[in-house]
């Protein structure tokens, strides 16, 4: 079988390959490679092709640190199934081709595969688990339908905090495509990080997704306020059927209005003909005492399901890459 790969730039047929594969994600968006462009970073795309077939595509992200670097995979590579291993190995033996190996410490995979016997082929390509991971490893789901059936799959409290917020008028959901408004939500979502104590991603890392996906029309800040006084945000990215609950923030508030800025963020969804509504990450474990834990519990309640990913893989290429193992793993068990 005569698999190739190389670099590749076009855009249109990316995204139109990520569409007919029905990605999961868009972390391998070609837009999302532009905000990391922005950030300084390398972008590699790499394209996979069986003869002249795109059958596949991989948009790698080098990080420089202290202790090292790394080439990084955001849920991808996203390669027709019958082709996955061959492609994989590919990408290997392109990045050993052109001396990646030698720039960088390791190579490390978020997979965006959920077949577990597919975990098989990355050990055979001597990949190992990786001591932490660079995004989600499981979305949670909802399937966009009516109205009367997405509110009947939605637990007790939250079908009742939804409908008694839409005869709440005070409670206004504000939906912008506009830079400006996006002040208010990051001076949110500073707030949120403060109070809950995590690092929160950088203001030009979300402010640049925002620009990026809003001027191709996909993506919109749903901004929730009362009496005028903004309490709440969402950034929202749709892409391939899906609307995407990346970034959120809200004041503590007694009123449902977060509940009202769901259902709003749902009805934009299925107005633009999405098919899902993915709320992103959840925790591995409920536990109370689990930071994630409240945000868990308020996803799940509007009903959906579990899709786990296969876990992180790295693939060391220098002996340096021990000590940023031992240094992550560390760092892990301590959080």
């Amino acid at each position: 079988m005569e698999i190739r790969v190389d670099f590749f730039e076009d855009r249109k047929r990316w995204n139109n390959f990520l569409d007919e594969i029905n990605y999961l994600s868009f972390l391998q968006d070609f837009e999302y490679g532009e905000i990391e462009k922005r950030l300084n970073r390398e972008v590699l795309r790499l394209g996979i092709f069986k003869n002249n077939e795109l059958i596949g595509v991989c948009q790698l992200i080098g990080y420089k640190g202290k202790r090292g670097s790394g080439l990084v995979v955001h849920h991808g590579p996203v390669i027709k199934n019958e082709f996955f291993y061959d492609g994989l190995q590919g990408i290997l033996e392109f990045l050993k081709a052109n001396n990646y190996h030698e720039k960088y410490d390791f190579l490390r995979i978020n997979p965006i595969e959920t077949e577990t016997e597919k975990e098989i082929f990355f050990e055979k390509l001597n990949f190992k688990l990786a001591p932490t991971y660079a995004v989600t490893e499981n979305f949670w789901i909802k399937e966009i339908k009516s109205d009367e059936e997405m509110l009947k799959e939605m637990e007790k409290n939250h079908r009742k905090q939804v409908l008694a917020s839409l005869k709440k008028p005070f409670l206004e959901i504000e939906k912008t495509n506009s830079l400006e408004k996006f002040e208010i939500f990051w001076e949110i979502y500073q707030d949120l990080a403060k109070r809950k104590n995590f690092v929160p991603y950088s203001k030009e890392f979300i402010k640049n997704e925002y620009e990026i996906y809003a001027k191709e029309n996909k993506a919109l800040l749903f901004l929730g306020k009362v009496e005028n006084k903004y309490l709440a945000g969402a950034l929202i990215i749709f892409s391939h059927n899906s609307a995407f609950y990346h970034h959120s923030a809200s004041y503590p508030i007694k009123e449902p209005l977060n509940y009202k800025l769901q259902w709003e963020i749902i009805q934009e969804s299925k107005l633009r003909g999405c098919k899902f509504y993915n709320f992103w990450g959840i925790a591995r474990k409920e536990t109370s005492d689990h930071p994630w834990y409240g945000l868990t519990k308020f996803k799940k309640g509007f009903g959906g399901n579990l899709i786990k990913l296969l876990p992180t893989m790295d693939y060391k290429f220098s002996f340096k890459y021990w000590f940023i193992y031992l240094w992550e793993k560390f760092k892990r068990r301590k959080l």
